[in-house]
């Protein structure tokens, strides 16, 4: 019977072939849990009388949302994460300072692989898509694999865009990205799973691929993921200690929508106030006045995101009525950073770095906007309220367009300054 890639998984871990629409009960090989929620599940489980996790050994806990605690309450809540950490005997526990986004790193360290069932408390676990795993976000329910193993879920559908044409000088994938979930309707992504494929694979780079699965599931996919190609099978072949078996789509297989899509952008893409999709071309916004910049989130903080901003702020200096932060994405990557000079080119231009993780996308904990000000970044959303106060107006863009209208104080197509050197 021929079967898409997550159909493949999801029969793996089940023992048993099944097919989308059907309800199923999947044990996630690596469950994820961030900062933010590990006191709420651990009350629930309190609640419940439950005393042992059901499988410690796939339970992963990471501080990344709020690393650097700016206030007593996200002290306490940090003790009571390491608290609770050796009370499950949780040993894959990456406290400040030992991993940075959870998103990321643990595709650095090994952890994830072609083929994997993953689950997480959070909407962009998919990132994890970057090398071909199928993960799923959850948010209260995973509580319930913590304590049983498993939750239900309905195999999705899959959506699978292959990618065509290659991108102009000056495009980055970040504008592909924007560009793409514009141009595709919510109601066709919704609880699919977005499978990338296509010949442009091969010039699309591991880091580009994190972005790529990042920007769907804000028009409601379930999950996203890429084909493993050699790219994928050459980055982790130093990094996981199995034998690799990617998981592929049958030819054959049953899609609810196949189909090319061409991602030679031929301009900077920006998304507009209140949604990530609300997307228009860089000339429509050029000119608009910002106050604050942002480089780093999950979906742009891997170091080809840190070398896009440093090839522009390098012998430039930030506007001196705007505020840039740049938040490497993981402990890895900020050392590599330091050891190309970035870092050091960043700082000089007036930049501020902030501690490995979230950075101010997380609800704006960190470096967060005064009431009326413009923020462009290269956050994850920019609904009202997401950097702090809800008449702040926040754009979205790539790391090259974002360092570039913080240098000019406004909004501006980066491609000129690129051109200037």
């Amino acid at each position: 019977m021929p079967l898409t890639t997550t159909e493949k998984i999801l029969s793996r871990v089940l023992g048993a072939p099944v097919t989308a629409g059907e309800i199923v009960y999947p044990e996630p090989e690596l469950i994820t849990v961030h900062d933010w929620y590990v006191v709420n599940f651990a009350k629930v489980l309190d609640d419940l009388g439950v005393e042992n996790l059901y499988a410690p050994e796939t339970v992963m806990l990471v501080t990344d949302h709020e690393p650097v605690a700016v206030s007593t309450y996200a002290a306490e809540r940090q003790k009571q994460v390491r608290e609770i950490a050796a009370r499950f005997g949780i040993s894959h526990f990456f406290d400040v300072g030992r991993g940075g986004h959870g998103h990321v790193f643990p595709v650095e360290l090994g952890f994830i692989r072609p083929g994997m069932f993953i689950s997480g408390y959070d909407t962009h676990v998919p990132n994890f898509g970057a090398v071909g795993a199928l993960a799923i976000p959850m948010l209260t329910e995973v509580s319930e694999v913590l304590a049983c193993g498993s939750a239900w879920l309905r195999v999705p559908e899959t959506v699978r865009i292959e990618l065509t044409g290659r991108m102009p000088a000056g495009i980055s994938i970040r504008d592909v990205a924007q560009r793409l979930i514009a141009d595709f309707d919510d109601e066709l992504f919704d609880y699919a799973v977005v499978e990338f494929a296509g010949p442009s694979l091969a010039d699309i780079s591991v880091d580009a691929r994190f972005t790529l699965c990042n920007t769907p599931v804000d028009l409601g996919a379930k999950s996203v993921l890429v084909e493993p190609d050699a790219t994928v099978l050459d980055y982790l072949a130093d990094r996981v200690e199995v034998d690799l078996d990617p998981v592929y789509s049958d030819e054959d297989a049953t899609f609810r929508w196949r189909g090319a899509y061409d991602i030679d952008v031929i301009e900077p893409q920006v998304a507009v106030p209140p949604r990530p999709d609300n997307v228009v071309s860089v000339s429509r916004v050029v000119g608009t006045k910002v106050n604050h910049a942002f480089v780093g989130s999950c979906a742009s903080s891997l170091l080809e995101d840190i070398r896009d901003a440093a090839s522009i702020l390098a012998g430039r200096q930030v506007h001196p009525d705007v505020r840039l932060f740049v938040t490497p994405g993981t402990q890895e990557i900020w050392k590599r950073a330091a050891n190309e000079g970035l870092l050091q080119s960043l700082v000089d231009a007036g930049a501020i770095l902030t501690a490995p993780g979230c950075g101010p996308c997380a609800g704006g904990r960190v470096a967060p906007l005064a009431s009326g000000e413009v923020s462009i970044n290269t956050g994850t959303r920019n609904d009202p309220g997401r950097l702090g106060p809800n008449d702040a107006d926040i754009y979205l863009a790539s790391p090259l367009t974002v360092a570039a209208s913080a240098v000019a104080g406004e909004i501006v197509d980066p491609r000129e300054m690129l051109r200037n050197g």
